[in-house]
């Protein structure tokens, strides 16, 4: 009996593993190349490619909106359950058809160990399909805590947005970082002198600002440069630091005991995150696909585009130095994202 058991959990182990670490990867790239931005639409393919390339794409154009703001926020960025039921039956059709291979191969009948095999291919395959649904959700909707800190930065150092003011990526997220760690400590509290900001951030600020005053800030839309008044950056960072703690806390008061618990687990999943060398890589990753369809396509894990040959740099200097990637912090866009009729059939690439 404990052998057989144990024979269980070796077979549910590799079957979780299939998923995991060897068919996981491929297989998202597959789905993310074939099904979700199909060249050619079929029976197969057209309503997904509406939904993803159409729909989520066209709402969440990156850079400019990647984050989640008041132009997307009305859209679903998540697997409908049907699609989910789809994806656990394609893992137990391969599942069986794995299994079987390997049981006629060794001439033995279904049995325990085959159960525990699908089992495992069902359970990894999951996990697989939870960590991309999380990944993905978080690294758009987080977007709108970074929005609130980019948009007031913006108005502190332009106060009349005219969307030609750009700043880089990394840049955006190193201030909304500082930011956070200092929301997430002293908000309510008695605040002592914060005003301190690392040095290397305070540079690249200066920095990019003067470009955005000598050079044509987005070279792709050919914007004008940007007038901007020569300003103490580190006192907008300290305005800034101030504004967002006032703002938490009046936030939190209004909150009631239940919301405000749920409220401090969602934020510490966001700092959890935010302060994740690997989730940083991946959502640099997946932000570039935002501005190269056909580029980026694994969310999870990022070997098959390794493999394939359509993974393209998104490392934090690349987003630093290119200023096609970089973006507005106070957008005066508030349109809402519509599809018209004449792009459904449309395929950006």
């Amino acid at each position: 009996m404990i052998e057989e058991l144990a024979n269980a959990a070796a077979n549910f182990a590799k079957g979780v593993a299939v998923p995991l670490f060897l068919l996981g990867s491929p297989t998202e790239w597959l789905v993310h190349r074939y099904l979700l931005h199909p060249e050619k639409r079929n029976f197969l393919n057209r309503a997904s490619g509406i939904g993803h390339n159409d729909k989520h794409h066209g709402a969440y154009s990156g850079p400019e909106h990647y984050y989640r703001d008041v132009t997307n926020e009305h859209e679903i960025i998540h697997f409908s359950k049907g699609d989910v039921s789809l994806i656990a039956a394609g893992s137990l059709a391969v599942g069986t058809a794995l299994d079987r291979v390997r049981s006629l191969s060794e001439k033995q009948p279904f049995g325990t160990n085959n159960v525990a095999f699908l089992a495992g291919m069902l359970t990894g395959t999951m996990a697989y399909y939870v960590a991309y649904e999380f990944t993905h959700h978080y690294m758009h909707v987080i977007g709108q805590r970074r929005l609130a800190i980019n948009r007031t930065l913006g108005i502190l150092i332009q106060e009349n947005s005219d969307g030609n003011l750009r700043f880089s990526k990394p840049l955006l997220d190193d201030i909304c970082n500082e930011i956070e760690w200092r929301v997430d400590r002293f908000a309510g509290k008695d605040v002592p002198d914060i005003h301190y900001f690392p040095k290397n951030l305070i540079e690249r600020l200066e920095t990019q600002l003067n470009y955005n005053r000598t050079h044509e800030a987005d070279a792709r839309a050919g914007k004008p440069l940007v007038l901007l008044p020569k300003g103490d950056e580190e006192k907008a960072l300290e305005e800034l630091t101030e504004l967002m703690i006032n703002r938490e806390t009046q936030y939190r008061a209004q909150l009631t005991r239940y919301q405000r618990f749920k409220y401090s687990i969602e934020r510490c999943v966001q700092k959890q995150l935010r302060g994740s060398g690997t989730f940083q890589y991946i959502d640099n990753h997946h932000f570039v696909h935002h501005y190269q369809y056909k580029k980026n396509l694994n969310v999870v894990f990022p070997l098959a585009d390794k493999i394939f040959g359509t993974q393209v740099d998104s490392s934090q200097k690349c987003l630093e130095e290119n200023n096609a990637y970089w973006i507005c912090p106070n957008s005066p866009d508030v349109k809402k994202f519509e599809l018209e009729p004449q792009q459904v059939d449309s395929v950006r690439v």
